[in-house]
């Protein structure tokens, strides 16, 4: 028999929801800032290295409301080995501070002040790599930069969330420190808070700490030393006609569009022009970018920042760059690592665009700006996935009717869909249940009713109860399956685009075979 189920807030595992009165919005509608709470972030950077450093850091600091931002700190890497730049950081955080007052202006969570952020600025060791940990064996001291790390981790239960745009031995430093002068269990709760992202491997410390601290959740977006080119972090920009080719739009990753869409006013003039290629760092920062459609702590899921698989599968600490298959802008499909990141490349660059033309002129002043939606599915506030228990057959409405725009003039456009890739770790996606949610309504309506898809063996097993490991067995455990909602203005010349992500658990069904 097949069920029907409208599923609404009595049903959401996993979310909170929460209706407001908002200030500057009608009242009863959903405020989602009074509801998501920025991610902890700490960056490591060898800034002056190249110029991309530099844009990823304009990048941060046009969004430095959507982050908590617990340190900025220079560092040497492979290419940068003598020597730290924090005077880089500083000059960056004085561009911003001439237009910290307008961005505040378009947004409702907090941008923080340049003296907050000058306060987080400081140095990891100016020697390269390991020179550093053999530093603290001869009794050298750590540096500002390590100190205000273990600072920073030490401060919250919460996760820190470390990104590694050079190299790794601040971070080495501060692991060997807490090591050396803290006991068994207070080490495992240190290193518990720890959640590291490295753009490749940009010295000899980044394998050290892994190899040494293998418990800790690291995300380590690389190929061999050097070869940055094959890394999933490349899809942000790299090698425009050569990666990919065909697929991403690279019209807006190269110097003629920053010039006419990023490189404005005061901050915009901080942003350097390519000499390699664009913000090879910023998939780091986008990773903890809350608009809906990632969730940092399950890096399968995917975001703005890429998509990363266990490695191995069971494990919890260690990821590596996952594929996705994306349908490129000819029409071909693509199924490698770099696509995980260049899928979203026309929206995290339509938004970096808006909020440049915020550093412009204040909201009142400046009616033309665009600003996110606001996603509510099933009465749900706010940018936390939805999960619900499901069987197959149930019949299934998702319902965003209640999101709107701060914009009175917005035409918001919706679009749902199903992201298969995180529903298997195997990479093959034809062992994951294909939902049709043309059911009702179509997949570009603000709500979708569909049924949940049987199993493609006739049955599924709860995850628990399979044991071993193998393609079979993994085939046969209930899979979860991953319904997003994209809305955006379509009538914004930047439109910006927030997410909604609803997980449908599938609990066991059928009869195994004997």
């Amino acid at each position: 028999m097949v069920s029907s189920r409208l599923f609404h807030l009595a049903s959401v595992a996993a979310s909170v929801s929460i209706l407001v009165t908002a200030a500057l919005t009608p009242s009863s509608q959903c405020e989602p800032w009074t509801v998501n709470k920025p991610n902890r972030i700490f960056v490591l950077t060898d800034i002056s290295n190249e110029p991309d450093d530099s844009m990823s850091l304009v990048r941060l600091l046009s969004h430095a409301d959507m982050y908590t931002v617990e340190g900025l700190v220079a560092t040497t890497s492979f290419w940068l080995p003598n020597g730290t730049r924090p005077d880089e950081i500083h000059k960056a955080v004085d561009a911003y501070r001439q237009v910290r007052e307008n961005l505040q202006s378009h947004s409702n969570y907090t941008f923080p002040t340049a003296e907050y952020l000058s306060a987080k600025i400081a140095s990891g060791p100016t020697v390269y790599g390991m020179e550093a940990i053999e530093v603290l064996e001869e009794g050298g001291n750590i540096t500002v930069g390590s100190a205000a790390l273990i600072a920073a981790t030490d401060a919250s239960d919460e996760p820190l969330y470390v990104q590694l745009w050079g190299g790794a031995n601040a971070l080495a430093a501060a692991l060997w420190y807490v090591n050396r002068t803290r006991s068994a269990d207070e080490l495992s709760v240190f290193t518990s808070k720890l959640r590291v992202y490295s753009i490749s491997d940009q010295d000899d410390a980044g394998p050290w700490a892994r190899q040494h601290f293998p418990g800790m959740r690291w995300i380590a977006s690389r190929a061999a030393f050097n070869n940055y080119g094959a890394a999933a972090w490349g899809g942000i920009s790299g090698n425009p006609g050569a990666v990919d080719a065909g697929g991403p739009n690279d019209t807006i990753v190269q110097n003629k569009w920053l010039d006419q869409n990023i490189r404005l006013g005061p901050l915009g003039a901080h942003y350097p022009q390519i000499q390699y290629i664009m913000e090879g760092d910023t998939p780091t920062l986008m990773y903890n970018f809350d608009n809906g459609l990632g969730n940092p702590e399950y890096p399968s899921w995917g975001s703005w920042g890429g998509r990363y698989g266990a490695n191995p599968p069971n494990s919890y600490a260690q990821y590596g760059d996952a594929l996705d298959s994306v349908v490129g802008l000819n029409n071909r499909t693509y199924n490698t690592n770099k696509a995980t990141v260049w899928r979203w490349r026309e929206a995290f660059q339509n938004e970096f665009a808006a909020r440049m033309q915020w550093t412009l002129a204040p909201n009142a002043q400046n009616s033309t700006s665009t600003h996110p939606p606001i996603v509510v599915v099933n009465a749900s506030c706010g940018s936390s996935h939805l999960e619900y228990n499901v069987t197959v057959g149930d019949v299934i409405t998702l319902d965003a009717t209640s999101t709107y725009s701060p914009d009175t003039n917005a035409d918001l456009a919706f679009k749902w869909w199903q992201y298969k890739e995180p529903s298997t770790w195997s990479n093959n996606v034809g062992v994951v249940p294909s939902i049709n949610l043309s059911l009702s309504n179509g997949s570009e309506s603000s709500a979708v009713k569909f049924e949940v898809p049987p199993h493609p063996t006739g049955f599924c097993l709860a995850p628990e109860s399979v044991k071993g490991t193998g393609q079979f067995k993994e085939a046969t455990k209930c899979q979860t399956l991953h319904v997003l909602v994209k809305v955006w203005d379509r009538a914004a010349r930047y439109p910006i685009e927030r997410y909604r992500r609803v997980l449908l658990r599938v609990q066991p069904y059928g009869t195994a075979p004997a």
